[in-house]
């Protein structure tokens, strides 16, 4: 997928993916053979050093999907790297201040409205081979730069997240919120919340994100108009398929 950005405004429904754990190529490739449109390689809740988040990105785009990273902390110190890396976009997790969405984004974009600096002899600009003003477009125009809003005021204020200048897409992380509120994604004040996220990032032009533990959640979240839905993960996903069969064949 050459565009990412452009693809998901092209498309009348969102985009299917999953959270990639395993620092294995094999379970990507997998992953592109079983259909998933986009992985999200997990540098904040999986052991991914910088060498294999980008080798996994790689194997993610040589099978036809696109390849975002989620970034460890608010660090930054990944961000050049990754993107040079060719990586689609990066999601910052747990966000909750204006400044720190303000200032990570601004690091994704290049100078003079950004801090990213040049770097065209690395993938994102074909070892040197691509055109500066190619390579400087991708990563300006064409990069999701996503925010994770994963608390219940922060996801109120989703608006004012999205009208920063850097910021083109908002994830809502159902799972810490429910760790600081109690109430599960299918809670009806958490399904309203959800709604106005959804809404505010309509509003504002922004994509949106979210995961979902089941299928059937999935589809609800894609029946929703979220652009990127992300269902499961791989480690559970084999996980499942694991326990099933060895329940199937001692069982019967």
């Amino acid at each position: 997928m050459d565009n990412l950005v452009d693809h998901l405004r092209q498309r009348g429904r969102g985009m299917l993916g999953t959270w990639v754990k395993i620092p294995a190529l094999e379970t990507v490739e997998l992953l592109g053979h079983a259909g998933f449109e986009f992985v999200v390689v997990d540098m904040e809740h999986a052991p991914h050093a910088l060498d294999r988040a980008y080798e996994l990105v790689f194997a993610a785009q040589a099978m036809g999907m696109a390849a975002l990273v989620r970034l460890p902390d608010h660090a930054g110190s990944a961000i050049q790297p990754l993107l040079d890396g060719g990586a689609d976009g990066l999601l910052v997790p747990r966000v909750t201040d204006l400044d720190v969405a303000r200032a990570l984004t601004r690091r994704m974009v290049f100078s003079p409205r950004g801090e990213r600096g040049l770097g065209l002899t690395s993938r994102a600009g074909k070892w040197g081979l691509g055109s500066i003003p190619d390579y400087v477009a991708r990563g300006d125009s064409q990069c999701l730069r996503m925010v994770q809003l994963e608390d219940w005021a922060t996801l109120e204020a989703t608006a004012d997240f999205a009208a920063l200048e850097d910021v083109n897409g908002i994830f809502i992380g159902h799972g810490d919120l429910f760790l600081s509120s109690g109430k599960p994604p299918g809670n009806p004040d958490v399904q309203a919340l959800t709604a106005r996220m959804l809404e505010a990032t309509r509003s504002a032009g922004v994509f949106s994100g979210v995961a979902a533990g089941s299928p059937a959640e999935a589809r609800a979240y894609l029946d929703m108009g979220f652009s990127l839905v992300m269902v499961s993960n791989d480690t559970t996903l084999f996980a499942r398929a694991a326990a099933e069969a060895v329940r199937a064949t001692l069982e019967g």
